[in-house]
């Protein structure tokens, strides 16, 4: 955007015979453009930033309109007014300049007559040179942000120009590591401001950027820039309007304007997202290389000794923990495991710290095109099964966007392990669960042990007997009902679900009780008169549940 400040403006040769009225922080402001404007009603003409140059000659019809023009501009964020003294302004400068003392507002006038034109295109030209320079100093600074990032030292480096450059204090705070600031601070202090900042940040939400708030430590005015890479936002760089004490300060001569400030912010967030993005690839290239040891343990291959010295690398506590299998079913639309591993490195650079999140640890693989996230958790008790589902969506929220798709589609969570040498069973179970799902459709919530009878119905499946099994409890209901028409199926289904609530099953049929006692009469004539007791009863609903497995929803 073009600027200029007041104070410099000033200086032009166009204000030589001007007098002025402007506070220390009148000077501050910044001119963005120059608009000459004679009626006296401002309404939505102005923007904010502009210097307006009038005659007056509006003002004749009354004293006070001179005054209400002037806070009219004060109110819609004018950057000052420029006047020409005549009869009817100089009556009203005496009260003007009252207003102006009050407002912190830029007051120029001139005695005797003056070109506005000449005005116009001096302070024009001289805010599209500032825009220019302001361009060429942002290029000259995404430059170094890239040479320190060549260099390899970090973040740090990057904060330290930035705060140069700025003459504010910095701060990173990513979501998980440790936080960085410009000037030091103590890791406590640090810490503690991190958490602040967390805890407030809440109330920006849905704000622009920019985001401006106060800090409860220290009640400093603070920009915040998301850092984001792959359409994660990975930590928040803060910069803080605050006086350094530092000698970095004194490279500041002038205080740079916010719009450069924020496009500063903005480039320096864009270089610390391509050091973690950097940081985070190398980390995931060199998983890849240790996937053999996972698949090895996927198969059985390591003693329980192995796998406890292999996760206790990374935290001793993984040496006791319960273990998950997530098995994502295989795409058509990607059967280059080669390329699936490519795409994988880059999502778990996301999966792994939303996964942190929740104090779970990420391993991950591809077997027969089919990606497998190993999830460790050191928590005592079961499964955290909301936990775990959490960070699942998380992950399919992130890929709303992404034009690849790794775990948006078909998946089953297995059981829990807490012995990490049988990880192999739970990858059966979660195999189980992929399967099942294509048989009945696709799970709310697919976890292994949300399958229930299900998983008797798939096992008998397997072994061909599931036909027999429904043959010998429903096969005389299911020929009368196709012969028939009949509806014997649906009211058994319903009266068991009912818990053989006789009036609110005939409610839930939308049936007179007669018409269900007919019904009953005939399925009791049919399966015998034993069918409700509880052993056949039990074999009977299992039955039903097996019938819909194999053709569907009884409607």
């Amino acid at each position: 955007m073009l600027h200029i400040q007041v104070r410099d403006m000033l200086k032009r040769p166009v204000f030589r015979k001007a007098e002025v009225l402007a506070s220390d922080r009148a000077l501050e402001r910044y001119v963005r453009w120059v608009h000459i404007m004679e009626v006296p009603e401002v309404g939505d003409l102005l923007n904010g930033g502009e210097l307006v140059l009038t005659t007056g000659i509006g003002w004749q019809e009354g004293e006070q309109q001179g005054l209400s023009f002037l806070r009219q501009l004060i109110a819609r964020g004018a950057a000052g007014l420029c006047m020409e003294l005549g009869d009817h302004t100089k009556s009203q400068l005496g009260a003007m300049k009252e207003i102006a003392v009050a407002a912190d507002f830029p007051l120029i006038w001139f005695h005797e007559q003056v070109r506005y034109i000449d005005i116009t295109q001096d302070l024009h030209f001289t805010l599209i040179r500032s825009h220019q320079r302001m361009i060429a100093e942002l290029d000259s600074l995404t430059t170094s942000f890239n040479q320190l990032l060549l260099n390899g030292d970090g973040v740090q480096p990057l904060l330290r120009l930035l705060s140069r450059t700025t003459g504010c204090a910095v701060a990173l705070y990513p979501l998980e590591g440790e936080a960085s600031s410009v000037p030091y601070c103590s890791p406590e202090q640090l810490e503690t401001r991190r958490q602040d900042w967390f805890l407030q940040r809440e109330h920006l939400a849905g704000e622009d950027i920019p985001n401006l708030m106060q800090l409860s430590d220290n009640t400093l005015d603070v920009i915040s820039m998301p850092v984001q890479a792959l359409d994660y936002t990975f930590a928040d760089l803060v910069l803080m309007h605050q006086k350094l004490q530092d000698h970095d300060s004194n490279n500041i001569p002038i205080k740079p304007s916010d719009e450069f400030v924020f496009q500063a912010l903005e480039r320096c967030a864009a270089a610390i997202a391509q050091d973690w993005m950097r940081t985070k690839y190398m980390e995931e290239k060199r998983r890849y290389k240790e996937d053999m040891w996972v698949i090895d343990w996927l198969n059985g291959h390591h003693s329980t000794k192995e796998i406890h010295e292999y996760v206790s690398t990374v935290n001793p506590l993984l040496a006791t923990s319960k273990a998950t299998i997530i098995l994502f079913d295989s795409n058509p639309a990607y059967t280059d495991s080669l390329k699936i591993q490519k795409l994988l490195i880059q999502r778990n650079i996301v999966a792994r710290s939303v996964f942190a999140r929740e104090n779970f640890t990420l391993y991950s693989t591809v077997l027969n095109h089919q990606i497998i996230l190993i999830i460790l958790d050191p928590l005592p008790g079961s499964q955290r099964k909301s936990s775990l589902w959490r960070c699942i969506e998380q992950l399919q929220q992130h890929e709303q966007e992404q034009n690849h798709c790794l775990f948006s589609g078909l998946f089953g969570i297995g059981h829990n392990c807490t012995d990490l040498s049988r990880l192999k069973d739970s990858l059966e179970s979660a195999k189980e669960t992929l399967r099942i799902q294509k048989d009945i459709g696709v799970m709310q919530q697919p976890f292994y042990s949300n399958l229930h009878c299900y998983r008797i119905i798939a096992s008998m499946k397997q072994s061909g007997n599931l036909d027999d099994f429904i043959e010998e409890y429903l096969g005389p209901l299911i020929r009368y009902d196709v012969e028939k028409g009949g509806q014997l199926l649906r009211t058994l289904k319903q009266y068991l679900i009912l818990c053989c609530s006789k009036q609110e099953t005939a409610t839930a049929l939308y049936i007179v009780r007669q018409t269900l006692y007919h019904r009953l009469d005939k399925i009791e004539a049919l399966l015998g008169e034993d069918y409700i007791l509880p052993e056949k009863r039990v074999a009977i609903e299992l039955a039903i549940y097996a019938y819909e497995y194999v053709h569907g929803p009884i409607a």
